[in-house]
């Protein structure tokens, strides 16, 4: 009911005398007739209502401190009997609309009636309505007649659950997307490889953070376990950190996400002029909230999220963040665990494979060199010296299966053949390559291949000093015409060797390259997004990596 200065309190049974007392009754029946709509309140009933609070108040005395103890409950209290009359009101109570009081009062009827129904002395009940663009709680406790007599009553309190119900509704968003990101089609995984199995999740985590918990701008991290790293999974709309840059899960000195990362503790920061922790992220960032994503008990990361109004977060946005970060760990774990178990897979059956074929190639060794051995002419001899030959490298083949992910196949066989035809492509000469990888084997070997097609060939054995020649090259004016880079490197990973080389030069194309699909820093995906030519898997047949060689050249003029 909406009353100017019209004030219930202590309606029913006031100490000033029976005539205050029936005005008190006349003014709590003023209220329940006004709430169905049969009397409303003329003005001089409104007075009435007044003066009789006035009253109440100057004979309030000790019972005043109760009165305003009741005050402080809620949106209203108010005892309700089973007519729906109600016979005692609160301030708070008599200030709400006729409908929001009409509906007070209904959930008590509705609680009275099944109270009554099961014959017993029922506890606390609650009931929820919607009204006015509002949710609201009533929570409401029966009154007893007299030792075990029916139910007589209700106490009820109004409560205003709008926050708690959108908080709620938020919950329940997050838990829904949630179960979406672990959600993965077991035909769908089995074609795809590492980084689109990670770019599906991608996908899904950005569109997550931004529809559910309304976040525009900010960061996936994840720690590194054996550099203890915070290393970038997914960004939106932050500048990430420059080459060379790193913050690590330590307290101090690696800004709020290491301090994050470090003690498990969410931090909101209202305003990052005040924080001398904060490390720059967003252009014109004014607060920021970071909490940790969590896999089961263990911090594995954090989520960074940054708004350029001041004190933008709370903590509804805090609860949200958290309880989506752990879901966003829980998918990451599951994809690392995926793709690792591939790796394991392959691994076994290849030293499996090499182990069941030794005895087969031992017999066909031996047989070829009896033919050897053996042979009346020179062609039958040369004959056998070839097949002698292929045994070995089918047996190197199979040796080194185990560890294939690492290496590259077919290039002794095409630098044979080359050194017979003797043919360059013309493609490949005169051009500056660099090759990153810190498996000297596999960096040797690319290295001799693009030297035997006529390149200039810069091999360099970690991240951090391919990153150094691509800056000094590029300084020179001598740019390299090509980057081609292993992923997994001391010092610098994949990502950053690209990023450097577009920094560098931007029209220089970047090939990575990754042992199975194993992207621990998500460098595939990241650099993806910002124009990496292609990405292979090992083991690498020489041939598809001259055949992306010449793409990516053939693009670069």
């Amino acid at each position: 009911m909406a009353t100017d200065d019209t004030v219930g309190d202590n309606a029913a049974a006031p100490e000033s005398g029976d005539r205050d007392g029936s005005r008190a009754n006349a003014a709590s029946r003023f209220f329940v007739y006004e709430l169905r709509g049969t009397a409303p309140l003329d003005v001089a009933q409104r007075q009435a209502l007044s003066e009789f609070a006035i009253t109440e108040r100057a004979n309030s005395g000790s019972a005043d401190r109760a009165t305003r103890a009741l005050e402080l409950l809620g949106q209203g209290v108010g005892i309700v009997e089973p007519s729906g009359e109600i016979v005692w009101m609160n301030h708070g109570l008599s200030r709400q609309t006729p409908e929001l009081m009409r509906r007070f009062s209904d959930a008590c009827v509705e609680a009275i009636a099944a109270w009554r129904r099961v014959r017993s002395v029922a506890g606390t009940v609650r009931s929820t309505f919607r009204a006015e663009g509002r949710w609201y709680d009533v929570v409401m406790t029966p009154i007893l007649a007299a030792a075990g007599a029916q139910i007589d009553g209700a106490v009820a309190l109004l409560v205003d659950a709008t926050a708690t119900r959108r908080m709620q509704d938020r919950l329940d968003a997050i838990d829904q997307a949630g179960a979406a990101l672990l959600r993965f089609d077991e035909d769908e995984l089995n074609a795809q490889n590492a980084a689109e199995r990670l770019r599906t999740l991608e996908a899904r985590v950005l569109g997550a953070t931004r529809s559910v918990l309304g976040f525009d701008n900010f960061e996936y991290r994840m720690t590194n376990r054996k550099t203890e790293q915070l290393e970038l999974v997914f960004c939106s709309g932050l500048v990430p950190l420059g080459i060379g840059e790193r913050i690590f899960a330590r307290a101090e000195a690696n800004g709020i996400c290491g301090l994050v990362a470090a003690t498990g503790a969410s931090v909101v920061c209202p305003d990052v002029a005040q924080e001398p922790r904060y490390v720059r992220g967003l252009p014109g960032a004014s607060s920021t909230l970071t909490v940790p994503l969590r896999l089961y008990d263990e911090v594995v990361g954090v989520l960074n999220v940054e708004s350029t109004e001041r004190a933008h977060f709370d903590d509804e946005d805090r609860i949200g963040a958290e309880l989506l970060g752990r879901y966003v760990a829980l998918a990451l774990h599951m994809l690392d665990l995926l793709v690792q178990e591939r790796c394991e897979t392959l691994r076994a059956t290849s030293t499996t494979l090499a182990r069941e074929a030794e005895s087969p190639l031992e017999e066909l060794t031996y047989a070829a060199r009896e033919l050897e051995s053996r042979a009346h002419d020179d062609a039958s001899r040369a004959f056998a010296k070839r097949v002698t030959e292929n045994i070995a490298r089918v047996d190197e083949l199979l040796k080194n299966a185990g560890t294939a992910q690492r290496g590259i196949l077919g290039a002794e066989e095409f630098m044979r053949e080359f050194s017979r035809e003797g043919q360059v492509d013309p493609r490949f000469a005169g051009r500056r390559i660099l090759v990153a990888d810190d498996d000297e084997a596999t960096r040797e070997t690319v290295r001799d291949v693009f030297l035997q097609q006529g390149c200039s060939v810069t091999a360099c054995i970690d991240g951090k000093a391919a990153i150094e020649a691509v800056r000094a090259h590029a300084t020179a004016g001598t740019p390299f015409d090509l980057v081609i880079s292993d992923i997994r490197m001391p010092d610098a990973n994949g990502y950053e060797v690209f990023r450097a080389s577009k920094d560098a030069h931007p029209e220089t194309p970047v090939i990575l390259m990754t042992g199975f699909g194993y992207d621990p820093n998500h460098s595939i995906v990241r650099s993806g997004q910002e124009g990496l030519h292609c990405h292979l898997f090992k083991p690498i047949e020489i041939a598809q990596l001259l055949e992306e060689s010449r793409k990516a050249l053939t693009a670069r003029g």
